[in-house]
Protein backbone atom coordinates (compact mmCIF):
# COMPACT_ATOMS: atom_id res chain seq x y z
CA UNK A 1 0.00 0.00 0.00
CA UNK A 2 1.10 3.52 0.56
CA UNK A 3 4.57 4.84 1.34
CA UNK A 4 5.99 1.23 -0.38
CA UNK A 5 8.09 2.56 -3.04
CA UNK A 6 10.62 -0.37 -3.51
CA UNK A 7 8.35 -1.95 -6.58
CA UNK A 8 6.73 1.19 -8.14
CA UNK A 9 7.95 3.14 -11.31
CA UNK A 10 9.36 5.73 -8.92
CA UNK A 11 12.42 6.91 -10.03
CA UNK A 12 13.46 6.70 -6.08
CA UNK A 13 15.41 3.08 -5.04
CA UNK A 14 14.69 2.70 -1.42
CA UNK A 15 15.41 -0.12 1.27
CA UNK A 16 12.46 -1.80 2.80
CA UNK A 17 10.76 0.08 4.95
CA UNK A 18 10.70 -1.80 7.82
CA UNK A 19 15.11 -1.60 7.69
CA UNK A 20 14.50 1.91 7.61
CA UNK A 21 12.71 1.96 10.39
CA UNK A 22 14.80 0.34 12.44
CA UNK A 23 18.09 1.74 11.43
CA UNK A 24 16.51 5.23 11.94
CA UNK A 25 15.14 4.79 15.82
CA UNK A 26 18.27 2.80 16.61
CA UNK A 27 20.66 6.16 16.17
CA UNK A 28 18.81 7.86 19.23
CA UNK A 29 19.42 4.85 21.20
CA UNK A 30 23.15 4.90 20.11
CA UNK A 31 23.16 8.50 20.28
CA UNK A 32 22.44 8.27 23.93
CA UNK A 33 24.65 5.18 24.94
CA UNK A 34 27.70 7.67 23.12
CA UNK A 35 26.41 10.66 25.47
CA UNK A 36 26.54 8.41 28.79
CA UNK A 37 29.83 7.09 27.65
CA UNK A 38 30.70 10.81 27.23
CA UNK A 39 29.62 11.59 30.83
CA UNK A 40 31.51 9.00 32.32
CA UNK A 41 34.72 9.22 30.59
CA UNK A 42 34.97 13.17 30.77
CA UNK A 43 33.62 14.18 33.78
CA UNK A 44 33.99 17.98 33.43
CA UNK A 45 32.01 17.74 30.19
CA UNK A 46 28.50 19.08 31.36
CA UNK A 47 25.84 16.74 31.08
CA UNK A 48 22.76 18.43 29.57
CA UNK A 49 24.80 19.81 27.20
CA UNK A 50 26.52 16.22 26.22
CA UNK A 51 23.49 14.28 26.10
CA UNK A 52 21.50 17.30 24.30
CA UNK A 53 24.27 17.92 21.42
CA UNK A 54 24.81 13.83 20.56
CA UNK A 55 20.94 13.33 21.16
CA UNK A 56 20.46 16.10 18.53
CA UNK A 57 23.18 14.66 15.85
CA UNK A 58 21.82 11.05 16.35
CA UNK A 59 18.71 12.29 15.19
CA UNK A 60 19.97 13.90 12.48
CA UNK A 61 21.17 11.02 11.53
CA UNK A 62 18.50 9.11 12.04
CA UNK A 63 16.64 11.48 9.74
CA UNK A 64 19.16 10.41 6.77
CA UNK A 65 18.78 6.89 7.52
CA UNK A 66 15.37 7.15 7.14
CA UNK A 67 15.64 8.61 3.78
CA UNK A 68 18.02 6.83 2.47
CA UNK A 69 17.86 5.96 -1.44
CA UNK A 70 19.08 6.26 -4.86
CA UNK A 71 17.43 8.78 -7.27
CA UNK A 72 17.49 7.89 -10.54
CA UNK A 73 17.62 11.15 -13.13
CA UNK A 74 18.02 11.78 -16.63
CA UNK A 75 21.56 12.34 -16.78
CA UNK A 76 23.21 11.71 -13.46
CA UNK A 77 22.43 9.77 -9.60
CA UNK A 78 22.37 10.91 -6.59
CA UNK A 79 22.69 8.30 -3.74
CA UNK A 80 21.91 9.44 -0.47
CA UNK A 81 23.08 8.08 2.39
CA UNK A 82 23.11 7.97 5.87
CA UNK A 83 26.76 9.80 6.25
CA UNK A 84 27.04 11.30 3.10
CA UNK A 85 25.05 11.92 -0.35
CA UNK A 86 26.98 11.62 -3.83
CA UNK A 87 25.75 12.47 -7.42
CA UNK A 88 27.30 10.41 -9.54
CA UNK A 89 27.18 11.34 -13.93
CA UNK A 90 25.48 8.65 -15.95
CA UNK A 91 28.46 8.06 -18.53
CA UNK A 92 30.62 7.55 -15.57
CA UNK A 93 28.75 4.34 -14.00
CA UNK A 94 30.19 1.15 -14.88
CA UNK A 95 28.58 -1.84 -12.79
CA UNK A 96 26.52 -2.49 -10.04
CA UNK A 97 28.25 -5.02 -7.95
CA UNK A 98 25.89 -8.08 -6.33
CA UNK A 99 27.22 -7.17 -3.04
CA UNK A 100 25.05 -3.68 -3.58
CA UNK A 101 27.84 -1.42 -4.41
CA UNK A 102 27.94 1.16 -7.47
CA UNK A 103 30.86 1.21 -9.41
CA UNK A 104 31.60 3.76 -11.35
CA UNK A 105 34.67 6.27 -12.77
CA UNK A 106 35.72 9.37 -11.33
CA UNK A 107 37.26 11.37 -14.33
CA UNK A 108 41.06 10.92 -14.51
CA UNK A 109 41.10 8.32 -11.41
CA UNK A 110 40.09 4.59 -10.23
CA UNK A 111 37.35 3.60 -10.26
CA UNK A 112 35.14 4.02 -6.84
CA UNK A 113 33.06 1.54 -5.08
CA UNK A 114 30.03 3.07 -3.71
CA UNK A 115 28.41 1.23 -0.95
CA UNK A 116 24.38 1.90 -0.77
CA UNK A 117 22.12 1.30 1.78
CA UNK A 118 19.21 0.78 -1.30
CA UNK A 119 21.05 -1.89 -2.56
CA UNK A 120 22.40 -4.27 0.14
CA UNK A 121 20.64 -4.93 3.55
CA UNK A 122 22.54 -4.36 6.75
CA UNK A 123 23.85 -7.37 8.73
CA UNK A 124 21.04 -7.17 10.77
CA UNK A 125 18.28 -7.90 8.84
CA UNK A 126 19.74 -11.67 8.28
CA UNK A 127 18.57 -11.79 4.76
CA UNK A 128 14.84 -10.17 5.00
CA UNK A 129 13.90 -8.23 2.12
CA UNK A 130 16.02 -9.81 -0.09
CA UNK A 131 13.83 -9.47 -2.94
CA UNK A 132 13.35 -5.81 -2.52
CA UNK A 133 17.09 -5.19 -2.80
CA UNK A 134 17.87 -7.53 -5.82
CA UNK A 135 14.61 -5.49 -7.68
CA UNK A 136 16.93 -2.05 -6.53
CA UNK A 137 20.41 -3.37 -8.19
CA UNK A 138 18.36 -4.70 -10.91
CA UNK A 139 16.65 -1.26 -11.89
CA UNK A 140 19.84 0.46 -11.39
CA UNK A 141 21.17 -2.07 -13.66
CA UNK A 142 18.71 -1.22 -15.87
CA UNK A 143 19.35 2.46 -15.82
CA UNK A 144 22.82 1.85 -16.32
CA UNK A 145 22.47 -0.16 -19.61
CA UNK A 146 20.47 2.50 -20.73
CA UNK A 147 23.31 5.02 -21.19
CA UNK A 148 25.14 2.38 -23.77
CA UNK A 149 21.54 2.95 -25.87
CA UNK A 150 22.23 6.42 -25.35
CA UNK A 151 25.27 6.78 -26.02
CA UNK A 152 24.91 4.64 -29.74
CA UNK A 153 21.77 6.48 -30.64
CA UNK A 154 21.61 10.14 -29.37
CA UNK A 155 17.99 10.72 -30.55
CA UNK A 156 16.74 7.75 -28.54
CA UNK A 157 16.46 10.08 -25.71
Amino acid sequence: MGGSQESTGDSRLRAPAAHRAVSALACPVVGYLVARLLVRLAPSLPPAITYAVCLAVAVALGWRAWSARIELGTKSLRVHNTLATTTVDRREVRRVSSAGRLEWNRPGSRPVRLPSEALRGAWWTFGTGRTAYALNRERLESWARLTARLDLDPEAA
